[in-house]
C-alpha cells in the first residue's frame, strides 16, 4: 500500500524519509498542479493492484472531530473502479501532534469496517458515495473524538 501524504510529513526526519524511499505519494497543499500530479500517481498505483491510503478530510482537526470529507478519494475509486475500505482510526491524536515534529507515544486502533463497491459509480455519484462513507464511519465512531487511548507505562527493571 502507498499513502497519499503532504509533502511536509515526507521532510520529517526519518519517518519521512522511510515514506519517500517506500514511494509513497507526495502532495502539496493549495496546489492544483501538484494534486493533479498526485490523484496520476495514485490511478497508476491502483492499475499496479497496490491500495492507496488517502485521508478524505484533507487534513486533521485540532481537536479530534472529523472535518468535512473532500470529494478526491472517492472520484479516483470511480475512476479507477475500486472499492473503497474504510478504516476508523483512533488513539492517534498525540501520535504526531498538529504544529510539532515531536512523536508521541501512543496505544493506536484501527478498525477495517466492510469495502463499500464502486462499480457502475459515475462522477455524478461522487457527492453520494462520500456522504455514504462518512456516514459509516461516524457511526462506528459513535460521534467521538479521537482522544489518545492511554498507553500503560512500563513496569520498571
Amino acid at each position: 500500500m502507498k499513502w497519499l501524504s503532504k509533502v511536509e510529513i515526507m521532510r520529517i526526519p526519518v519517518i519521512g524519509w522511510d515514506m519517500y524511499l517506500a514511494g509513497d505519494i507526495p502532495v502539496e497543499r493549495g496546489t492544483a498542479r501538484s494534486a493533479v500530479k498526485a490523484m496520476h500517481r495514485c490511478q497508476e498505483v491502483l492499475k499496479a493492484k497496490v491500495s492507496v491510503i488517502i485521508f478524505p478530510e484533507g487534513t486533521r482537526s485540532a481537536s479530534g472531530e472529523m472535518l468535512p470529507f473532500k470529494d478526491g478519494a472517492f472520484r479516483l475509486a470511480i475512476d479507477a473502479g475500486v472499492p473503497i475500505l474504510p478504516l476508523v482510526v483512533s488513539g492517534t491524536s498525540t501520535a504526531l501532534r498538529k504544529h510539532d515534529w515531536r512523536v508521541g507515544r501512543v496505544n493506536a486502533v484501527v478498525k477495517v469496517l466492510d469495502p463499500i463497491e464502486t462499480t457502475g459509480l459515475t462522477h455524478k455519484d461522487i457527492r453520494r458515495l462520500r456522504d455514504r462513507v462518512r456516514a459509516v464511519i461516524e457511526a462506528e465512531r459513535g460521534g467521538k473524538s479521537d482522544k489518545a487511548i492511554p498507553v500503560p507505562a512500563r513496569p520498571e527493571t
